[in-house]
């Protein structure tokens, strides 16, 4: 007879075989309550199921993310593009190569640069359904899953735009599923895959350093857990994840960290603990009751556990040091549980009736929240509609064509005297990235800014004597200019709330050279 392993008892008893961690027919949770019964279904099914969902929510991407322009954001990831480095002050090097790539590819339009996130807001609805299938939950109960992910406004928001926050998203949510396979099935390619998961995560997104910090406090505190530290597959894992982060860590070691300086500067941009709750509530929407079954449910399963500390650790973390979405993607796992906390109700009637309501509620809070988090009105009607100052995604992603032919006209319109020897600086990224795809460099001189990573690309050998600074006040730039003068301010088209709607334009006769000053305009924040 084969002896039976204290793992492969442990994992019986919450309802799981080592080999398919699938449910056992007359298994129950360490809570006592009955764990479904693993359904077999056909793989044609289920992947025509996670299929059409990945699908439905990639054509909606497509048919809606040409209505906007270019965002400020896009418009930095560009230029970061076009310097590459091994980092930048407010995040790691993958984005911005990416968006090099993409745009390299297709061509360096919105909806062009906006296929990989679209195409990844298909895949992460899909690792939803893969949650529920993993804690060996039927195909029915995967299908509401991937409902649920497509109606998640982190998931159908964040693929609108080419930032940061898709990507990061992903890795948290891969790393989560890798580590519920850890959790449930203690293979040594998990703890692998998770590392792996991890160090890319480095090098998209720092705040990924929250889910890292949860995830290290559960293995500490799980004894099951904290045994497989005595192995060399956790370390393995540790050392990958530092190897793939190396390259980055080092630009940090030699520009002096910082990254550390704009995280410093960042931190309070949240809103406050109040902010961070209301938005959050809104990111789990009518959804919020089954969040709390599934948290409960993680932390009373003595082998799930782990989970919910790995998700409710940054929750706690980020509430005081950060914005409300980026440990939103904990959501997801938690739902998933909660699924699965329903499906063990043995009131048929309730149980179904449950579910009924988990599928309305996704679909009403995706109607609902539709406007804010799909670009589905146009640019024309964000003012009238208000969504300007709803969405600051929205009302910046307007009018950058136009920002870039009046600047260009303003300087053009300056005598050729003063022409001559003037560069022009912007107080914010947008404008140098708007600059450089719809601006003419054979007409325009070098155009700069001291924001973030703009800051180091001033051009060696800068001898300009005069300069154009948009976003200043002249009461702004007294210290560096000679008699500064108010000459335009800048309009976002339609009456949109933008970044540069009415932004001031300010002519300046330098005082000293600009390299010699460039170190007072660094803005980190």
């Amino acid at each position: 007879m084969t002896p039976v392993s204290k793992s492969d008892t442990r994992l019986a008893e919450a309802g799981f075989t080592r080999r398919s961690s699938r449910p056992l027919l007359t298994s129950c949770d360490v809570t006592g309550v009955k764990i479904p019964t693993g359904q077999r279904h056909s793989p044609l099914a289920a992947a025509l199921l996670y299929g059409a969902a990945a699908a439905g929510i990639f054509a909606l991407h497509l048919a809606t993310n040409g209505t906007l322009g270019f965002h400020t954001d896009e418009l930095y990831y560009l230029d970061c593009g076009r310097h590459p480095a091994l980092g930048y002050v407010d995040f790691p090097p993958v984005v911005p190569l990416l968006a090099r790539l993409e745009t390299a590819l297709f061509g360096v339009t919105p909806w062009a640069l906006r296929l990989l996130p679209s195409l990844l807001s298909g895949v992460l609805v899909a690792v939803c359904g893969a949650y529920v299938r993993r804690l060996g939950g039927s195909l029915w109960l995967q299908g509401i899953a991937l409902i649920a992910g497509i109606a998640a406004p982190y998931i159908v928001g964040s693929g609108d735009v080419f930032q940061t926050v898709i990507f990061d998203v992903a890795m948290w949510m891969v790393a989560l599923y890798w580590f519920l396979c850890v959790v449930i099935d203690h293979r040594p390619r998990y703890w692998i895959y998770l590392g792996t998961t991890l160090g890319i995560g480095l090098e998209v997104k720092y705040t990924i350093v929250g889910l890292i910090a949860g995830i290290t406090i559960a293995v500490l505190v799980t004894p099951s857990l904290r045994n497989e530290l005595r192995t060399r597959y956790p370390w393995i894992a540790a050392t990958i994840a530092l190897l793939i982060w190396a390259p980055n860590l080092a630009w940090q070691v030699a520009n002096g960290f910082p990254s550390l300086s704009y995280v410093a500067n960042h931190q309070g941009s949240g809103g406050g603990i109040g902010i961070y709750l209301i938005e959050f509530g809104l990111f789990v929407s009518l959804l919020l009751p089954l969040w709390i079954a599934g948290m409960i449910s993680l932390f009373r399963s003595r082998l799930l556990r782990p989970i919910g500390i790995a998700s409710a650790l940054p929750l706690l973390l980020f509430l005081f040091v950060g914005k409300s979405y980026y440990a939103a993607s904990t959501i997801p796992i938690v739902l998933a549980q909660g699924l699965m906390a329903i499906s063990r109700i043995r009131r048929q009637s309730l149980g179904t009736a449950l579910r009924v309501a988990v599928v309305a509620a996704s679909v009403l809070g995706f109607v609902a929240l539709a406007p804010l988090t799909l670009p589905i009105t146009p640019a024309s009607r964000l003012h009238a509609t208000g969504l300007d100052t709803k969405s600051e995604v929205f009302a910046d992603s307007v009018g950058w064509d136009d920002v870039a032919s009046e600047v260009t006209s303003i300087y053009r319109a300056l005598p050729a005297s003063e022409r001559a020897g003037t560069v022009i600086i912007s107080a914010y990224y947008g404008v140098p990235g708007a600059l450089q795809i719809y601006g003419n460099p054979k007409s325009l001189p070098d155009v700069i800014s001291p924001q973030l990573s703009d800051f180091y690309w001033l051009p060696p050998h800068l001898t300009a004597t005069s300069a154009l600074m948009v976003d200043y006040k002249p009461a702004d730039v007294t210290w560096m200019c000679v008699s500064p003068e108010l000459i335009a301010h800048l309009t976002v088209p339609y009456q949109v709330v933008g970044l540069e709607q009415g932004a001031p334009v300010t002519f300046c006769q330098l005082k000293a050279p600009i390299p010699k000053i460039w170190g007072k305009l660094r803005n980190f924040s």
